[in-house]
Parts: structure tokens; C-alpha cells; sequence
């Protein structure tokens, strides 16, 4: 999961560091898997659920760059549940991410 400069800086003041929370890998600073799972995933939950990043926010809603348009995740096993009306906020919330990271303008 890609993270924004403002994502970091909101688990930051949560008193986390981000040498523990995250990485960079192929050109962007992502949320740190440890053991194949999320960092902030702790019994199964999220351990910061409303201080989450955009894009766990946005997810399964994501945005294939081949296509230019924002599609859900094959991998997400509830992407079934995401209703029409979700989707459109979801990809509005995932193209600003883009915009963010200068993916997108």
C-alpha cells in the first residue's frame, strides 16, 4: 500500500516511526508487511482503523494505469460487496492519492 506524505504524518503523531511502518520499494514509501501481513494489523484488526492511509480507505478500489481507470482488486475476496455509488467515491479517493504522489494531474 502506497502511502502519502500525509498519511506518514498522521501515524507519526500517533507515535509511531516510520523506519517501523514503512519502506521504500519500486519508487514509493509503502506500509511494511511483517510475516506476509500488514505492520498496524494486530488480532486480526486494524490497530489504527480511523487514522488509516487513503489508500486502505479506498481498497479494493484501485487504479490500473494500463486501462486509466480505476477497477477493484482481483486479490480482495469481499470486492463483491462494493456497490456502485462506493466504487465512484472509492476511485475519487484513489485518483487524489495519485495526484498526491504525481501519478496523476
Amino acid at each position: 500500500m502506497i502511502l502519502t506524505k500525509r498519511d506518514i504524518r498522521r501515524l507519526e503523531s500517533l507515535g509511531y516511526n516510520r523506519e517501523d511502518f514503512s519502506e521504500f520499494r519500486d519508487g514509493f514509501i509503502r506500509l511494511r508487511n511483517v510475516d506476509g501481513r500488514c505492520f498496524f494489523l494486530k488480532s486480526g484488526r486494524c490497530s489504527v482503523y480511523e487514522y488509516r492511509p487513503l489508500g486502505c480507505r479506498a481498497y479494493p478500489v484501485i487504479f490500473d494505469l494500463s486501462l486509466g481507470e480505476c477497477i477493484l482488486d482481483e486479490l480482495c475476496p469481499a470486492r463483491h460487496t462494493v456497490s456502485r455509488e462506493e466504487m465512484k467515491e472509492k476511485c475519487e479517493l484513489v485518483k487524489r492519492i495519485l495526484r498526491e504522489i504525481g501519478i496523476l494531474t
